[in-house]
């Protein structure tokens, strides 16, 4: 939504203001104490109701709070002496006096119409209060029924052959004659790119070893190929030469931590557009790179910390690029057009639903694939058309003609989870536990064993479910909550009687002898470790603050909580100590007896699809470099990594994400079945 507040524009999706074409974001208690200034304008606000409402239980000064008012002062340009925004009045507080209005977008334009209409017509006769009822009644039906029509939209789908193998990526020249693919076989390490002549139907290896190559494109005279490659780490974008048949490669792009979704503009010669990520911390933007120039530019943006632009396109006409932007630690997803001259959100859709594809159809239209359906939307209206109603396992889109799309569609594959013994010397496979059966509907999307105690979160149609049961009785499962909204299982304690989540992005304790849950930490709080103390008695979490991290203790029967490091964002208990680690995941130890903190020679990983643990007096972490991931082990009390021992496994083979089961000493990790996919024409009328 947008509101205009005085010379600004309020971006309330973005947490951003605008003025001549600049954007500021804002910090979100900026943006949230502004947003309060809004919702109450037409009074002052008290230093005492904005501690109240906006800071609640937690215990900041009153100075703390003006700081947040100055900031918003200095990014309004507000002279508190003779303001034009935020006028402050002593004993009584702030007030907004300046002007302001909300901007509509096309769908609530729409809608405020239709509602205005309505209201008029009721009022105009209470003798036809029924009549026209029930034509609004019939009306919005009929309307309903063009917005989410599928009997009017005629779909023939027939599968395109190729190679039988994995594929990520594929891309259809101009005239829709030839299809690039990437292709791997489950045995195999790297991948292959194939072309296919749709005349001949001859198939030809492009490329015959290259890793991750998440991104294709052709140019738009046919004469190149773009693609994504990664090399000791190194993400690359590269050009293959499709004018003679040795095929000559070279490289466009280098030093990105991790490139996808590479796109043109079909009205622009030598300059490829794609999605990238300049480093493990940083956030996936569009960029445009020109070739012809050697010149690199940074198209979007995000405003905080685990946004996404992972998928783009633009519109035939050159006018408007549509991304895909997904939040990490939640299902939320959404679509944006913007003007690309002026910058300004056209279009905004958001689900909480995976989206997994969007292209441009024509310059009105787009297409959305998600993991429930392919839809048609108008970006100017607002109204939607699905084009297939339920998804079968479709994952990537490229449109040749307004009528024709081409997709990747998966088949079907049994994902396990295995309980592997420790140490990593052993390693061995305990246990396997299916994860996914074909034709089901269900999915378990964690699995925490602790002796004979297992906890599960499992997804059924949109649906989360915290489950219970005992390995001795697997057909008796207790079902203690469930929810429509993003839920993660963080770890159990030993006793049973917590569990610890992350629901709606706030670290959550449920108490499963009471099912009461107990929050520790708001949604816009920034948490980076969280586990249980080895008594069961408290959670240690760890939280920025003021731009430092700080590891804390919450009491849990007492409900209070204690600042017992700072400097660090990682943390680990074992019998004696703590195994800390700071912001870059270099280690230390400390001991709790001799009140002495060791760095020790090690450093794990930082990113947040891995875990680690002490147990057993040894450290154990995963990593990954998106092609490998490896497992590390050291002695707890080891000073110059003597005893560092490591198991590499293929990205696509095991995950590294974790969880870990002191009782019976083992962890859980997350094996991918075997995946073959295939590339099908879908034509629409």
């Amino acid at each position: 939504m947008l509101i205009q507040l005085g010379e600004y524009f309020l971006d309330t999706d973005e947490m951003s203001l605008q003025i001549n074409e600049q954007f500021v974001v804002l910090e979100p208690k900026v943006f949230a104490v502004l947003m309060y200034f809004i919702e109450h304008h037409e009074r002052y606000i008290s230093m005492d109701e904005l501690h109240d409402n906006l800071w609640k239980d937690r215990c900041v000064s009153d100075a703390a709070v003006r700081r947040i008012i100055s900031k918003l002062r200095i990014i309004l340009n507000d002279d508190y002496k003779d303001p034009k925004y935020l006028q402050s009045l002593s004993k009584r507080g702030y007030k907004l006096i300046c002007p302001f209005s909300t901007i509509l977008s096309p769908i609530e334009k729409k809608q405020k119409s239709i509602e205005k209409t309505e209201h008029k017509n009721v009022k105009k006769a209470k003798v036809y209060f029924y009549l026209i009822a029930i034509a609004i009644l019939f009306l919005s039906l009929a309307y309903l029924l063009f917005k989410y029509n599928v009997d009017e939209v005629s779909v023939t789908a027939r599968v395109v052959n190729t190679v039988v193998s994995d594929k990520k990526a594929f891309a259809a020249s101009s005239e829709g004659r030839y299809i690039a693919f990437t292709s791997k076989l489950s045995h195999e390490k790297n991948y292959h790119i194939y072309l296919k002549d749709q005349k001949t139907e001859t198939i030809e290896v492009l490329v015959d070893n290259t890793t991750l190559p998440t991104g294709l494109v052709f140019s738009n005279d046919g004469e190149r190929l773009y693609f994504s490659d990664n090399l000791g780490g190194i993400a690359l974008l590269k050009q293959i030469d499709l004018t003679n048949k040795a095929h000559g490669i070279g490289t466009l792009v280098a030093d990105f931590y991790f490139i996808t979704d590479v796109f043109i503009d079909k009205n622009e010669n030598d300059v490829i557009y794609f999605s990238g990520q300049k480093d493990q911390q940083s956030a996936l933007l569009i960029y445009k790179f020109n070739s012809e120039k050697g010149l690199l530019e940074e198209i979007t943006s995000v405003p905080q910390k685990g946004f996404h632009d992972s998928r783009a396109d633009i519109s035939p006409d050159s006018g408007k690029l549509v991304v895909l932007r997904i939040y990490l630690g939640s299902k939320r997803n959404s679509i944006r057009v913007h003007d690309l001259k002026t910058g300004r959100t056209l279009f905004h859709h958001d689900q909480n639903t995976t989206i997994y594809d969007v292209h441009w159809l024509d310059d009105e239209h787009i297409i959305l694939l998600d993991d429930k359906k392919l839809a048609k939307i108008n970006v100017k209206t607002g109204d939607s058309n699905i084009i297939i109603d339920k998804n079968k396992g479709l994952i990537a889109l490229e449109r040749v003609t307004p009528n024709t799309l081409l997709a990747i569609r998966d088949n079907d594959i049994i994902n396990t989870l295995i309980e592997k013994k420790l140490p990593l010397s052993d390693f061995k496979n305990v246990e396997m536990i299916q994860k996914k059966q074909p034709e089901q509907d269900s999915n378990i999307i964690a699995y925490q064993p602790l002796g004979n105690k297992i906890w599960t979160v499992i997804n059924e149609g949109g649906v989360s479910s915290l489950i219970f049961y005992e390995k001795s009785n697997v057909t008796k499962k207790a079902t203690l909550m469930s929810t429509e909204n993003p839920l993660e299982l963080l770890g159990a304690s030993l006793s049973g009687q917590y569990v610890l989540l992350k629901l709606q992005d706030r670290i959550t304790i449920f108490n499963t002898f009471d099912n009461s849950l107990t929050y520790l930490s708001k949604a816009d709080e920034l948490i980076g470790d969280v586990i249980f103390s080895l008594d069961d008695k408290s959670i240690l979490y760890t939280r920025k603050s003021n731009g430092e991290w700080q590891v804390f203790e919450y009491v849990i029967e007492e409900e209070t909580k204690n600042l017992i490091f700072k400097g660090y964002r990682f943390i680990r208990q074992f019998e004696g100590g703590y195994v800390l680690g700071d912001n870059t995941g270099r280690l230390s130890r400390f001991d709790e007896y001799k009140e002495t903190m060791t760095p020790m020679s090690v450093s794990m990983s930082t990113e947040t699809n891995t875990n680690w643990a002490v147990i057993n007096g040894k450290v154990l972490w995963s990593n990954h470099n998106l092609i490998n991931t490896i497992f590390y082990e050291i002695d707890l009390h080891d000073v110059d990594a003597s005893s560092l021992k490591s198991k590499t496994f293929g990205f696509s083979v095991i995950r590294p994400g974790f969880y870990v089961d002191k009782v019976n000493g083992l962890i859980v990790v997350e094996s991918l079945g075997s995946r073959t996919s295939e590339i099908i024409s879908i034509d629409i009328q």
